[in-house]
């Protein structure tokens, strides 16, 4: 059960932040790279890349890893596709993803599949714009029935073209353990003649345990 719980924190700390119901256009791509740590002394790492291969077709990249305090450290590794719902041109926007990877702790390997369902949608609040998501997706473990089920909701705000203001809530099950956190975080562009440049600085709490606090930060980039 410890194997369990100690993958779905590495799960949990992924890609939430990224995936959504936008794809890339075609030959333009972001990156990131995150940094995470505790006041449990965990640490964390993740890198994640989409590209639009076409207007229609995004793949992506997720790596990261998660170490505990007593030397253990569980990573992951994914890949992905997505693809759109109908049309993207309307006020709502869906799409779906396929993806495929591996956990692993020491040396025991966990294979699975990914499959998940995005909404979006933009939003006017007064003169200023902003964006709303759900994230729905299963992780399906090829060697057992240990599924890890995951519901992300997010909203954001454009404050001004180089400040930006998120909130996120992350739910997570494997069997009969849940995790649900809130991530409040900032993002802004640090160099006026470098838009493509983002940095987001945030927390993630667990609800019902404000020790389990994670602090991160976070370099993005469009290209």
């Amino acid at each position: 059960m410890l194997r369990i719980l100690v993958f779905l924190f590495s799960v949990l700390l992924a890609h939430s932040a990224f995936a959504g119901a936008w794809l890339r256009e075609k030959e333009t791509g972001f990156s990131s790279l995150t940094v995470s740590g505790s006041m449990f002394r965990e640490f964390g790492q993740t890198t994640y890349l989409e590209y639009g291969v076409r207007d229609d077709v995004t793949l992506g990249a997720d790596v990261g890893f998660l170490a505990l305090p007593d030397g253990s450290r569980s990573d992951y590794a994914t890949l992905f596709i997505r693809r759109p719902i109908g049309v993207q041109d309307g006020p709502n926007v869906w799409a779906y993803e396929l993806g495929i990877g591996a956990g692993w702790t020491g040396e025991t390997v966990n294979p699975y599949l990914r499959t998940g369902i995005s909404w979006g949608r933009d939003f006017t609040l007064g003169k200023r714009g902003g964006w709303m998501g759900v994230d729905a997706a299963i992780q399906w473990d090829v060697y057992d029935t240990n599924h890890l089920i995951k519901l992300d909701s997010t909203v954001g705000m454009n404050f001004n073209d180089r400040f930006s203001g998120m909130v996120q809530i992350f739910h997570a099950r494997v069997n009969d353990n849940a995790i649900t956190s809130i991530a409040p975080s900032i993002i802004f562009r640090p160099l006026k003649n470098k838009s493509h440049i983002r940095l987001k600085v945030g927390t993630e709490t667990q609800i019902g345990n404000s020790k389990a606090t994670t602090f991160k930060v976070s370099f993005w980039r469009d290209f």
